[in-house]
């Protein structure tokens, strides 16, 4: 079945739940009736509206040799969902005046990018790092990686050194919108080299102690490890795969985190945006403080670290900020509207772009309810 017709049969299924059931039962049988026609080991699924917290389930197993049951602190990989974390440190390292948004990268990280001439080198800013303007490619021209298996033994600082070298660019900096994993690979050195701490360690205590959010591993501790769930082939869901070992490209796709953490990271992002929404009020936390048109479609735009879809996308009928991400093993969806404070989060152990669907139905589906429940008030 193609993609489209994938696409438009969860809607309909799940758009009837919704409407039928009006709670959030179509949120489970949505994700039951996912796993056991994907061969899904494990799901977890959190759901916040007006602000709150209002559903928080996982199903299936950590592993399935083991059979012990997940829940909604284990520990998913999370994909390009690393890219919201580090945009927060470097926009609060921004706020304390350590960096700039239009500091360059070449007075930032002087003499490594030797094969870019300078006067376009200093038009590649953390503004545009940050945005997927710079015209970097999407990955170092050095990692080598068969499509579906983890990326072991790590990314040395040697060998992202070797990338910036001979790294050149795909476009002329601010031309485009391109998205590019490797900007936050930059990035993440830039705030290594900033602070004198390594990315490990700014996620493990300079996140908490500055900005409130917990619960995000660059590298899972000891104690944490009994808590991960095995991630199996998306192209095979019976056969377990590993998490993926980033090393230094970790800023842009490599942490590992719950929906019990992410939840309390959009809860804090909605608090935020209710302040930026009112009084302009800038955060961190606020991945959209700019926005860039993608060019890939009208209405959809890109700020630091997040997507934001308008309603001219037609997607949704009210702005909705989003990211996620896919390791070939692990999968995360992450969406949620700024003004009705309505947002759902999404881990699984074997994702794929039907997960990418899954969430984007499940969200279309809470603003519906939330629109008929509006109408309902409205006509008593």
């Amino acid at each position: 079945m193609g993609f489209v017709k994938v696409f438009l049969l969860m809607v309909g299924i799940l758009s009837s739940l919704a409407h039928a059931r009006g709670d959030y039962e179509f949120v489970e049988s949505g994700i039951t009736s996912f796993m056991q026609e994907q061969n899904v080991p494990a799901i977890s699924v959190a759901v916040i509206k007006n602000g709150e917290l209002k559903f928080a389930k996982a199903y299936g197993t950590l592993n399935r040799e083991t059979n012990a049951p997940v829940t909604t602190t284990s520990l998913f990989q999370i994909g390009s969902q690393s890219k919201v974390i580090t945009s927060m440190l470097a926009l609060a390292l921004v706020e304390e005046g350590q960096l700039k948004l239009d500091n360059n990268i070449d007075d930032l990280l002087p003499g490594l990018f030797s094969s870019i001439d300078k006067t376009t080198l200093r038009k590649i800013t953390l503004d545009t790092l940050l945005s997927h303007r710079s015209g970097l490619p999407n990955y170092p021209d050095n990692l080598t990686r068969v499509d579906g298996d983890p990326l072991e033994g790590g990314y040395t600082e040697s060998q992202l050194l070797e990338a910036f070298k001979s790294t050149t660019l795909d476009f002329e900096p601010t031309s485009k919108f391109a998205y590019s994993n490797f900007n936050y690979a930059v990035i993440g050195y830039i705030l290594s080299t900033t602070t004198g701490k390594s990315y490990e360690k700014l996620v493990e205590a300079y996140l908490p102690n500055n900005l409130g959010v917990s619960g995000f591993y660059a590298r899972l501790p000891r104690a944490k490890q009994s808590a991960m769930v095995t991630p199996y082939r998306k192209d095979d869901r019976n056969i377990a795969t590993k998490p993926w070992d980033m090393g230094l490209l970790a800023p842009h796709g490599g942490l590992y985190s719950s929906t019990s953490s992410l939840s309390k990271l959009m809860l804090q992002q909605m608090t935020m945006y209710q302040r930026f929404i009112e009084n302009e009020e800038i955060s961190p936390l606020i991945s959209t403080q700019a926005s860039y048109a993608t060019g890939l479609y009208e209405g959809l735009n890109y700020g630091y670290g997040m997507f934001e879809a308008t309603p001219e996308l037609g997607l949704y009928p009210q702005t909705v900020l989003w990211h996620g991400g896919d390791l070939d093993g692990y999968g995360c969806e992450y969406l949620f509207s700024p003004s009705s404070q309505t947002g759902i989060v999404l881990l699984t152990s074997s994702g794929g772009r039907e997960f990418v669907l899954l969430g984007r139905t499940l969200m279309q589906n809470l603003l519906a309810e939330e629109a008929n429940t509006s109408e309902s008030a409205t006509a008593r």
